[in-house]
């Protein structure tokens, strides 16, 4: 398998950064952003290694978070933008390889 392209978001929750993927709904966190982004990368990487240890590559099907985890985040991110207040939130995009 090929490099995978997964899209996380990141935000701010008291002392410590929650992370998760949009595409395989994984979810880490961490105690600085860069953190919680390299466990983000890490524990997707570990699915994609089990997937092909496991030789189900062929089942390798999306499954990506709740539309109501997608919503919330939609939501708060238009809070932010409306706001003053410097923001806790983060997008990005990440190649993870097996």
């Amino acid at each position: 398998m090929r490099g995978f392209i997964f899209h996380g978001i990141i935000e701010k929750e008291e002392d410590r950064y929650t992370a998760i993927c949009l595409e395989r709904d994984i979810a880490t966190e961490g105690d600085s952003l860069e953190e919680a982004k390299k466990n983000l990368k890490e524990a997707v990487e570990g699915y994609i290694e089990s997937v092909q240890q496991d030789n189900e590559e062929s089942e390798f099907i999306p499954r990506p978070v709740p539309e109501q985890v997608v919503e919330r985040y939609f939501q708060k991110f238009k809070e932010l933008l409306r706001s003053s207040q410097p923001s806790e939130f983060y997008e990005f995009r990440e190649v993870a390889h097996a």
